[in-house]
């Protein structure tokens, strides 16, 4: 922390306050002194609060003559407390700041920071709320030594420390209805009124998800109870369960928070909600649907505060960057990325589009929904209750002449066809399609009913994507020579010198694996392949010429990270198909064979 007592200090040594304007203790003389505000702006604020009321130093803030540091560090000065400017979490002692609820602590906007002796120093935005501090003292048993703070400081110190907090409210078998002594779910995404169980228990079951990075939250109800699952790497994990008498309450209040009805029960629906946890903005995809044991609900998190990746960050060889970035610097025509749901086709495009967002461009683009927010960049939501497709979004932003369109997806006819009209038509358009490779877009286009000569005439280059595991690396490990051998065998020159694993640890919660990369299978359009396209030949066609030109399969490329040590080989075979057999790699093996799992050979 660092404390601003200089002022303080000659305060301390004189026992007083020097004499201002002869008001020794007048909070508005000391910011007139200490800051650039005016003796007309004093008169202002003095005038403000005989008619109005408040305190003087809140009304100079509000009309902006001071900023609330400056009026802070007089208001310390006054009361001869230090000033804290920064509140540092990891000096902090966490297990006293959690003796003080979240709600209570940003309400007030106070933190114990640390023990001092017998007393215990408190971040406090207001050390004149003594009521609240006169609550900590008794909380904590201990005398509170004041430390004026900024309270954007607290909050976000508070959100830093309460984000370590794991907990929650259980609803097992065992736990009834007796809820007395269970933690208050410690996010901010909790009202201050907000104390039944329930709404605790849904709160920190979506705050965990966003402290564990799930990307999914898969509440699924079963014959005798309720299981809650996250999806985190692409992998599920059981993370909870509750007593089936409190299923509808869950779903309920699912339901409640997402805006849908809570009356239907026999119809998919879907919805959205939207919350602060932890300091970060967060957008949920709310999507129930009915089966035999009762609803079920997928909820897809979508982390707003994102910060974009660079496409080298992404996973992109050095060679596909220097092909990529050639193509996405074309003045016309169509970019696709493609790949199931999931694996990581919009964060792609929104790194090249990046890439070439600059002010000589009008960017705009038509998304469900709009993941991340982009500066200079127009960014429409589809809307389907209202009749705003991807298509009448599409066949709108043309008139609005932009120079590149993203489409979040082509679904059907109606897009692909203004898609590709809009590219012939000297714009260049960005979009994802769901094919199993790269070959396979154009055929898709065809199959949709885009003559083969417009695809021939607008595509320009077809990406497709997987997203395989990193190994953890704070457990990795090498994998030993006798077990590379055996690897070896199966996958001969391929193989490095060199395998490794992830052993398992808390941080990787024993997987081995911790955040996922990208492998990629670029095909550009030559002149050959457009050829063919026009020819309707079969996706197996292109794929062997794109390869005779130089494409680099997905097995391939994941071969490149596997030989930089950032992935296992279990994990790519898991994530490619064998393009010589169309089979996927065969994890199982006899009795008296070793067989692969998530870390390597075992």
């Amino acid at each position: 922390m660092q404390y601003e007592d200089e002022a303080v200090t000659a305060v301390r040594a004189t026992g007083e306050l020097p004499a201002v304007g002869g008001h020794e203790r007048s909070l508005g003389q000391i910011i007139l002194r200490q800051t650039q505000m005016t003796e007309q702006q004093l008169e202002d604020g003095l005038r403000v609060q005989r008619e109005e009321g408040g305190r003087i130093g809140e009304i100079l803030v509000r009309r902006n003559y001071v900023t609330e540091e400056e009026m802070l560090f007089a208001l310390a000065s006054q009361l001869d407390l230090p000033m804290v400017k920064e509140i540092k979490p990891e000096e902090c002692d966490a297990e006293l700041a959690l003796r003080v609820p979240i709600n209570f602590a940003k309400q007030h906007r106070l933190m114990p920071i640390r023990r001092v002796g017998r007393g215990v120093e408190v971040a406090v935005a207001d050390p004149l709320d003594v009521h609240a501090l006169d609550d900590v003292r008794r909380v904590l048993g201990a005398e509170i030594l004041p430390l004026v703070a900024p309270s954007a400081k607290i909050v976000e110190a508070i959100n830093k420390i309460y984000a370590r907090q794991e907990g929650g409210v259980d609803l097992g078998d065992n736990q009834g209805d007796d809820m007395e002594g269970q933690a208050d779910e410690l996010t901010d995404i909790l009202d201050l009124t907000d104390e039944a169980p329930i709404i605790r228990w849904v709160n920190s079951l979506m705050f965990n998800a966003v402290k564990e990075r799930a990307s999914d939250i898969h509440i699924e109800p079963r014959e005798k109870e309720l299981i809650v699952r996250y999806r985190v790497d692409g992998n599920l994990m059981e993370v909870k369960r509750a007593n089936r008498n409190y299923i509808n309450s869950i779903l309920s209040r699912v339901k409640i928070m997402a805006g849908l009805n809570i009356a239907e029960k026999r119809l998919p629906q879907d919805g959205r909600i939207r919350r602060k946890m932890a300091g970060k903005d967060v957008d949920m995809r709310v999507a129930t649907a009915p089966t035999a044991a009762g609803e079920s609900v997928t909820i897809r998190l979508l982390d707003r505060s994102s910060v974009l990746h660079d496409l080298a960050d992404i996973g992109f060889g050095e060679d596909h960057l220097v092909v990529i970035d050639e193509l996405i610097h074309r003045p016309h025509g169509i970019v696709l990325v493609t790949g199931p749901t999931g694996s990581g086709k919009t964060t792609t495009l929104y790194a090249a589009l990046s890439k070439i967002n600059d002010v000589e461009r009008k960017i705009i683009t038509v998304e469900d929904p709009v993941e991340y927010q982009l500066r200079g960049v127009n960014q429409i939501q589809v809307n389907t209750k209202s009749g705003l497709t991807f298509g009448a979004g599409l066949r709108a932003i043309l008139r609005h002449d932009p120079d590149v369109v993203l489409v979040g997806e082509i679904r059907d006819r109606e897009t692909a066809e203004i898609a590709v009209q809009a590219s012939l038509t000297g714009h260049l358009v960005f979009s994802t399609l769901h094919t199993n490779d790269a070959p396979g877009a154009a055929t898709r286009l065809i199959d949709m009913g885009i003559e083969p000569y417009l695809v021939a005439s607008s595509l320009e280059v077809v990406v497709a994507q997987r997203l395989v595991r990193v190994i953890c690396k704070e457990c990795k490990e090498e994998i030993p020579e006798s077990e590379t051998a055996l690897i070896r065998e199966e996958f001969g020159a391929l193989v490095p010198p060199k395998l490794y694993r992830g052993a398992g640890c808390r941080t990787c919660q024993g997987t081995g694996y911790r955040g996922r990369q990208g492998i990629f299978e670029m095909m550009a359009v030559s002149n050959e392949v457009r050829s063919m396209i026009l020819e309707r030949a079969p996706s197996h066609h292109l794929r062997q010429v794109a390869i005779r030109e130089g494409m680099i399969s997905l097995r391939e490329d994941g071969w490149r990270i596997i030989r930089d040590g950032r992935t296992t080989v279990d994990e790519v075979m898991r994530n490619t198909k064998d393009e010589e057999t169309g089979i996927r790699f065969n994890t199982q093996a006899p009795a008296s064979a070793p067989v692969p799992v998530a870390g390597g050979l075992k």
